[in-house]
Parts: structure tokens; C-alpha cells; sequence
């Protein structure tokens, strides 16, 4: 073989192994994440929604880039001879997702780091799903968490090498603070009832228009009764939150030519049954409510453009007008809002995340009672205007 060849090998292994001794001794040594004030992101705390980073180098990271997958802010809040302390946060309040990776860049350089995300949504998909016995068993045990970190409470807020251990922990303390004013909170709401969705109305006392009346002109394509209340209104009445909740799912887009889709033989599966329902149902919405209940707003007219899914809403809050009823007849002008609320069976046992087809087999409040007995204690679940 040419002596040129095997001396430009040699020289070309010679490099590589340098290369690879360097990055395996020293490359590695260039910079490292020393402490992260916490692994947590509370997007809807103006306090937790940030996290500090303290990153050990020799190296200049004056310009340094963080990158991560909802937005990114970060800034260097403080810096000596061989280490930077930066603050984080992200820009996406809408973030969903439950983690992401942070990337510290600089030239060929690149720190990874991950962090959990917590929204109030993430927070209330999880805990809605739990009776009150097991969210006080949650809040117990946060006390106990919480009086274990007191002597952490109050600190100097100047950022020292010494004080880091002290500062993580009061971190955890706030943290566990906010969860803990987080679960009171829902357990708390819990014991109101809920209010009528148009705004000072009654409940109704006409038959056809509560639980369990019978609907036989729909019988042979959908289940023949009726699964909760109808509210008589005007076209374009304003809708309001009847609890504190959560919204899951919304049908913005609906015409009469939809109704073609109603399969209307007899030979239907309990499924097509339920689909069908939910087309007579038009324009709607789904929320979630504190006791972890799923109401169906339907016959809508206009949804506020503002109002999107994983939204919080609030009690009293106007959402969207009322439009007519789902009977499939272009001539029919029986203006009402109707909704469900239908009881979550699986209180304590979290099987998440439900599909549509689910959420409307949950069985309606007072399903096969009778008028008799609604009328007596459908106040019992509702605030009454008086």
C-alpha cells in the first residue's frame, strides 16, 4: 500500500481518537446543570410559572439560546466566574402538554433538561375524576407534607451557592401550598348546587319537558325518552355557566342538511342510537363540572368565538345564545335550551380519557324516575330563583 495512504490514516485515526478522548474527558466538563429550583411549571401562577437554572461552566453563555416546544423567556438573572443562573419560563399559557424538553444552546454546545407542566385543565382532569373522601385523604396528606417544610417558609431572596438547598425546599412548600388551596377549593365548590342555565329561570313543572318523558315520535331511531331538561326561551337568549367547569368538547358547526346524516332503520345498535342523539343535538357544548358530572349544552345558536376547549369557565359566565330545538323539520320553530347532566361513574377509579361514545352512555340525574319524584327534588341538585 502507498506510504501516503497509511500515513494519512494514521494521522485521520490519530485526530478522531484525540477527538474522542477530548469530548469523553473534558467536552463533557464544559458545562452542566449544577441545580434546578424545581421540575415543575404551574402555567396559571404567576409565581410558580417559572423555574430558576443554575448552569456550571468556564464557558461565555452570554448569548445563549433556550429553546422548548410551548415558547420560551429566559434571562440571565445572575452570573459569576464559573457559573450562570437563568430564569425560565414559558410564553404558551395554553401549553398541553405534560412535559417538555428545555435546550440550553451555545455554538456546538447543547443542554437538555426536562419539565412537568401543570395548568389548572391538567389539574382539574385529575382531580374531578375523585370523590371528596379521597380528595381530603389528599389534602391530608399535602398538611402533613406542608408542616414538614415550615422551618423553610421565610428565606432571603438573594441567590448564593449556600442557600440553594434552602430555596428548593421552599420552592416544594409554595407548591404544595397551591395544591393544597387548588383541591380545597373544588371540595368547596362541590357544595354548591348548581345554578338554571338561563339566567334567573325556573326550573320546569310542564311534563314533556322533563327527564324521562316519552318521545315516540323518535322512537324508532333514537332511545324513546327524553334524558333531562328543557328550558323555554326566546331565540338568541343568552346561556349561562351553570357551575365552575371545564370544557371538553364543542360542535360549532351545524345546518339542517346534518340531518341527513340520522340513521332511521330499525335495525340500529344502541350506538347508532346514540349518535343519532347526538345530531338532534345541533350546535353544542361539553363541560365538565367540580363534582366531575359532564353537562351537554345543546340546540345552540351562536358559541362565542372566545370560548375554546380546556377553557376554565366561571359560574354565571355568558357562553352562547339558544336556537332551536333538533327535530328534524325545517318548519318547527320550538325555541328552548336543552341540556343533560349525566353522573360520572367512574368516581375514584379515573378511567381517563373517556371517548364522546362514553360520556353519553353516563346516566342522566333521575333516569326512570318519576315526575312526581323530580318535581319534588330537582331543587335538591339546583339553586332556586325565588
Amino acid at each position: 500500500m502507498n506510504k501516503k495512504i497509511i500515513s494519512f490514516w494514521i494521522l485521520l485515526v490519530s485526530f478522531f481518537s484525540i477527538w474522542f478522548w477530548y469530548s469523553l474527558v473534558f467536552a463533557w466538563n464544559l458545562w452542566e446543570i449544577e441545580f434546578k429550583l424545581s421540575d415543575n411549571i404551574f402555567l396559571d401562577s404567576f409565581g410558580l410559572n417559572k423555574t430558576k437554572v443554575l448552569i456550571k461552566t468556564k464557558e461565555n453563555l452570554d448569548n445563549i439560546s433556550i429553546s422548548w416546544e410551548c415558547g420560551v423567556s429566559g434571562k440571565i438573572i445572575e452570573k459569576a466566574s464559573n457559573y450562570y443562573i437563568f430564569e425560565v419560563f414559558l410564553k404558551d399559557e395554553k401549553c398541553i402538554k405534560q412535559n417538555i424538553e428545555v435546550i440550553f444552546s451555545s455554538w456546538d454546545l447543547k443542554l437538555e433538561t426536562i419539565l412537568n407542566i401543570a395548568s389548572n385543565y391538567s389539574l382539574y382532569s385529575n382531580y374531578l375524576d375523585y370523590s371528596d373522601v379521597k380528595l381530603k385523604k389528599y389534602l391530608s396528606n399535602i398538611d402533613t407534607r406542608i408542616s414538614s417544610l415550615n422551618s423553610f417558609k421565610i428565606y432571603n431572596k438573594s441567590i448564593h451557592l449556600s442557600k440553594y438547598d434552602f430555596l428548593k425546599e421552599n420552592r416544594k412548600l409554595q407548591e404544595l401550598e397551591y395544591l393544597k388551596d387548588f383541591i380545597s377549593d373544588i371540595i368547596k365548590k362541590r357544595g354548591e348546587k348548581y345554578i338554571t342555565p338561563i339566567k334567573w329561570s325556573s326550573l320546569t313543572t310542564v311534563s314533556s319537558k322533563l327527564p324521562n318523558a316519552w318521545r315516540p315520535y323518535r322512537e324508532s331511531y333514537t332511545n324513546w325518552v327524553h334524558e333531562w331538561w328543557d328550558f323555554d326561551t326566546n331565540l338568541g337568549e343568552t346561556v349561562v355557566s351553570l357551575d365552575y367547569w371545564v370544557i371538553i368538547r364543542i360542535v360549532d358547526k351545524f345546518d339542517f342538511i346534518d340531518l341527513d346524516k340520522l340513521k332511521t332503520t330499525w335495525e340500529l345498535t344502541q350506538s347508532d342510537r346514540i349518535k343519532n342523539l347526538d345530531i338532534l343535538r345541533w350546535k353544542q357544548v361539553w363541560v365538565k363540572t367540580m363534582k366531575g358530572d359532564v353537562a351537554f349544552y345543546s340546540h345552540l345558536n351562536e358559541v362565542y368565538s372566545n370560548i375554546k376547549v380546556w377553557d376554565i369557565v366561571f359560574k354565571w359566565q355568558a357562553l352562547w345564545t339558544v336556537w332551536i330545538t333538533g327535530v328534524p323539520d325545517k318548519n318547527y320553530s320550538d325555541y328552548h335550551l336543552h341540556i343533560e347532566i349525566r353522573k360520572n361513574p367512574y368516581i375514584d377509579t379515573r378511567k381517563i380519557p373517556y371517548s364522546i361514545d362514553e360520556y353519553m352512555k353516563w346516566n342522566w340525574y333521575f333516569k326512570w324516575e318519576s315526575e312526581k319524584y323530580i318535581l319534588e327534588n330537582q331543587y335538591n341538585i339546583f339553586w332556586k330563583n325565588e
